[in-house]
């Protein structure tokens, strides 16, 4: 009931806070790990790798149900997204000392803008489907083994955006670079 996810146009959390419960649908989440990682009379830490959509609030309510018991998550922390770390990350400060260093000092923190969906499929497109791609247009799927979410680069290994595969064998352009539609004129 805590989470952002709406109901009828109202984030969950909102009816939650107003002392509304309404029943949820289930949704399908991947447990990859879970690793007990602390223990004492009162407490335990939990370290778990999961897929997108899970509720760790949830899991650990669920987790406690089943051993006869009732529990709450007092700390959370994220320590990856995709294929982001937390070992990897700047705090403000440190941030805010590469900004005032200049953009060099800022520059070598910065990642491609692929690399956030680095997990999805890659399609080189040729000139054409390239441009038409840019313009909002579908284009025929060349390799047919690929379905779903896609990461779309054009004939000079430029990443474009991201693109969606459908059951007709068409990539439908989802969400575009707009710095790099423009890149090429003709």
């Amino acid at each position: 009931m805590y989470s952002a996810l709406k109901q009828d146009g109202r984030r969950l959390y909102e009816l939650a806070r107003r002392g509304q419960h309404v029943a949820r649908q289930a949704r399908p989440i991947t447990i990859h790990e879970i690793e007990l990682s602390g223990l004492d009379q009162t407490e335990f830490s939990l370290r778990v790798r999961c897929s997108k959509g899970t509720y760790i609030r949830t899991l650990i309510e669920d987790i406690a149900r089943a051993i006869g018991s009732c529990a709450h998550v007092t700390r959370l922390r994220r320590t990856a997204v995709g294929p982001f770390r937390i070992e990897d990350a700047l705090t403000l400060d440190e941030l805010e000392r590469a900004a005032d260093a200049g953009d060099e000092a800022l520059d070598c923190h910065l990642v491609a803008p692929d690399q956030a969906v680095s997990n999805l499929p890659a399609v080189a497109l040729d000139a054409d489907a390239a441009r038409r791609v840019r313009h909002g247009q579908a284009v025929p799927l060349v390799d047919s083994d690929i379905s779903g979410q896609i990461r779309l680069y054009d004939e000079r290994d430029t990443f474009i955006g991201l693109g969606e595969t459908d059951a007709s064998g068409l990539i439908a352009p989802r969400r575009l670079l707009p710095g790099l539609q423009a890149a090429r004129t003709d």
